[in-house]
């Protein structure tokens, strides 16, 4: 007997008090986030841009070329969420989950492709002897900018919810906070390393800061690549979606007496594929079992936060649990 069931599961709180749980701010749907991410990555990357060509600073140029390319990428994320929430249709029966993990790889290539363009640069402004640049540019500039980009990642890691759209949309804010960090160190030192000792060495700031960022921001494309083509694959999970749907099954095996099952499980996007097939004597079970394991399995699988999509047999015939 087979039988496919998809169920929408909400997210859960377990060991919170409803007092806490009120006391939480609410979450943002996944549109909001992006929607507001958008709104201040096009502010900041106006204003890194415009300053930076107006001081003379790559750096600072570059980080607002650099949230550029994120705000087109948020722009092509807000669409495809805004598709994923069409939920499934005639042409597309079963939703366009996919779009979400095809959005993370474009980012990860986009992203790559700047970071190549950025080194390149940097490498022809040091050979070409370093450029003039103010410091206290860049510390005011690195200050306020990764103020704010801390801020944002924290909010939207702390109210996106389960949406992996969000978060990386948070760890980009993240390791942009990371980058004006750095530019923020580095131009103190230049500061001080002209203020004493007079070195010369403060025309090659910019560009020695701009490979400082590409080889720091170099991992965040890579990881968006792995983890984007590794759902278009159908690869397994994260280890935490993993055990969660092991402590469900245990949990159903030990209440129904089954044997250990095969199991396959994979994510695209919000939904959780799951199939499991229990291996059992001919004659002793029946289709009501069938769904009380289901319903078992389904209901334990709602602290996943995603949307379950399960295809639950019990055969007798070993040929068809493999």
């Amino acid at each position: 007997m087979t039988s496919s069931e998809g169920a929408a599961a909400a997210p859960s709180s377990p060991g919170r008090s409803a007092d806490e749980s009120a006391s939480r701010p609410p979450r943002l749907s996944e549109r909001q986030a992006l929607q507001l991410s958008v709104w201040v990555a096009l502010v900041m990357s106006a204003v890194a841009i415009v300053g930076g060509l107006a001081v003379g600073s790559r750096v600072i140029v570059f980080d607002g070329v650099y949230g550029a390319i994120g705000l087109a990428m948020t722009w092509l994320a807000l669409r495809a969420s805004r598709a994923v929430d069409e939920g499934p249709t005639p042409r597309y029966p079963f939703g366009r989950e996919s779009l979400t993990p095809l959005v993370i790889v474009l980012q990860g290539v986009a992203l790559v492709g700047t970071l190549l363009l950025a080194a390149v640069d940097a490498v022809l402004v040091i050979l070409d002897g370093g450029t003039d640049t103010l410091p206290l540019s860049v510390v005011i500039y690195g200050a306020l900018s990764g103020a704010a980009s801390l801020l944002l990642a924290q909010h939207l890691l702390r109210r996106g919810g389960h949406s992996e759209l969000v978060r990386v949309e948070a760890l980009q804010w993240r390791a942009g906070a990371l980058r004006n960090g750095v530019m923020l160190l580095g131009a103190v030192v230049a500061i001080l390393l002209t203020s004493t000792v007079g070195t010369d060495l403060v025309r090659y700031l910019d560009p020695v800061l701009v490979l400082i960022a590409v080889a720091m921001l170099a991992p965040l494309p890579a990881s968006f690549l792995r983890s984007g083509l590794g759902e278009l694959l159908e690869g397994a999970p994260s280890a935490l979606v993993q055990r969660q749907v092991a402590e469900a099954i245990d949990a159903v095996r030990a209440e129904h007496g089954l044997p250990e099952p095969l199991v396959r499980v994979t994510k695209l996007g919000r939904k959780l594929y799951l199939e499991i097939a229990f291996l059992v004597d001919s004659g002793r079970w029946t289709i009501d079992d069938q769904d009380a394991v289901r319903r078992g399995v389904l209901a334990r699988l709602e602290v996943t936060g995603y949307e379950v999509w399960a295809s639950i047999d019990l055969t007798s015939d070993p040929t068809l649990a493999d």
